[in-house]
């Protein structure tokens, strides 16, 4: 197909998207959709070229080409762990600014892109069930497309955005209405949101928003290629202010931490914090893409809070105490291994939720501790040997990470944790080809969990871009 090139590089310079990280012939299949769309007025031959000319004349066509390559793929609560990070770490940030000029204003949230609601509306839920009130923060939610921030004003969403076990939704009678098959939210969340039509790579979004202490851009940075990637950080850091916190995907971090981000030190979080933000920005008069009477909050002008410096990450021992114990040789911590190693392997999931929490709360001797009591009693349990390579993420050792990493990944192929992280740092050593062989991976390994979930019979599918 003529053109194809031409409109892949205009797509890029739009959006950040790379052609290659959506599949074979994903933008051919979206020319071809709106080309159908267009029908009559693209008979006339030759038509892709024609079309060429239309989607560089017409910003309406462009924004239809977006919206019919970028098919939204999200669900409330998704990687929960960073939502419960967030209230954890407002609190703290609310805790810093007590005595302070800036005590009573509100914490400023940004989900971007924000897709049909899902994220917003959970940090919305987190916030409130952290202790936070309505008048304590504030969230503006950004999406490209029209279509996506169309459902989220609508606030109405069906079961395919509720995923997981029944114990993990029980959100769902606190904060939504039924609506029969539908779930409708209340409008205790629908207030805390402001939605703006808008790009990231736009310079004057800084001046429309102002900064933020908290930013959710998740999933993203995965479909943009290098250039792409070092333009959206450098966007978000103008988009963050003194000591803010950036949420990002899981297989995003090395990505981040090559490009002078650090770690927050919170496993499974997925949060960094910049070394060096470029400035705080004063939030301009809400925009017309706004809806600020439905939400009836004012614009504000925001001092900067007083916060704690980044966290220091434990130093690594100088022994060789975080290798992988031979054979027949005790870890760390004695007392656990005994106490792990007398258990059955059906009983070794509560060792290892305890290595989470411990990893969660920056314990990082314990977690590994405790992974080793695991292996010692089960020398081929690949989530232990996971968690082992999160803990040396988290001390910023890609090469002893990376190595746990693997060793998950051959005793679980299809451990779809291990296999986004392990893209990610070949992905910063520069090894693209095998980032990519192994963030497909991931996907196949994702669409089959998904596939023993109940889903929406009615969802679209297509390339996820959340």
């Amino acid at each position: 197909m003529t053109h194809v090139p031409d409109i892949e590089r205009l797509l890029r310079d739009t959006t950040g998207i790379d052609a290659e990280t959506l599949g074979v012939h994903a933008i051919e299949r979206a020319v071809r959709a709106r080309l159908a769309a267009l029908s009559p007025d693209m008979q006339d031959a030759p038509p892709y070229s024609r079309y060429w000319q239309r989607v560089q004349q017409s910003s309406h066509e462009l924004q239809a080409l977006i919206e019919a390559v970028v098919v939204p793929e999200t669900w409330f609560f998704r990687h929960r762990e960073a939502f419960t990070t967030l209230g954890r770490m407002a609190r703290e940030a609310r805790t810093a600014r007590r005595g302070t000029a800036s005590e009573r204003q509100p914490l400023r949230l940004l989900s971007l892109p924000c897709s049909t609601g899902e994220e917003p509306y959970s940090m919305a839920m987190a916030m409130f069930d952290a202790g936070f009130g309505a008048n304590d923060f504030t969230i503006d939610a950004v999406d490209i497309s029209e279509r996506a921030l169309a459902v989220a004003r609508e606030g109405l969403y069906g079961r395919n955005s509720f995923r997981g076990a029944p114990d993990t939704l029980l959100f769902r009678e606190r904060y939504f209405t039924s609506e029969e098959d539908n779930y409708r939210v209340i409008g205790a969340l629908r207030t805390q949101v402001r939605w703006h039509a808008g790009n990231l790579f736009d310079p004057s979004l800084v001046d429309r928003l102002g900064t933020f202490d908290f930013v959710f851009f998740r999933n993203v940075l995965i479909y943009f290629d290098r250039d792409g990637q070092r333009r959206a950080i450098a966007a978000l850091e103008r988009l963050m202010r003194m000591g803010a916190t950036l949420f990002a995907g899981p297989a995003e971090g090395g990505t981040l931490t090559s490009n002078g981000l650090a770690p927050t030190g919170h496993a499974q979080a997925f949060s960094f914090r910049v070394a060096v933000p470029a400035r705080d920005v004063i939030q301009a008069a809400p925009s017309t893409d706004a809806t600020p009477s439905a939400h009836g909050i004012p614009a504000r002008t925001f001092v900067p809070p007083t916060r704690p410096a980044p966290p220091t990450l434990p130093t690594r021992p100088a022994t060789d105490s975080l290798r992988v114990a031979p054979a027949g040789e005790s870890p760390l911590a004695p007392s656990v291994v005994s106490s792990v190693g007398a258990m059955a392997k059906a009983e070794i999931d509560v060792p290892l939720a305890q290595a989470r929490a411990a990893a969660d709360a920056g314990d990082f001797e314990r977690a590994v501790a405790l992974c080793r009591a695991v292996l010692a009693a089960d020398r081929a349990n690949a989530q232990a040997e996971y968690l082992l390579g999160l803990v040396e993420d988290a001390r910023s050792d890609a090469q002893s990470a990376l190595i746990h990493y693997r060793r998950a990944l051959y005793l679980d192929p299809t451990h779809y944790e291990a296999l986004v992280h392990c893209a990610a740092l070949l992905d910063a050593r520069g090894d693209v080809s095998g980032a990519r062989r192994l963030m497909a991976r991931a996907e196949r390994a994702g669409n089959a969990m998904a596939s023993s979930e109940t889903h929406d019979p009615m969802q679209r599918h297509g390339t996820r871009h959340r």
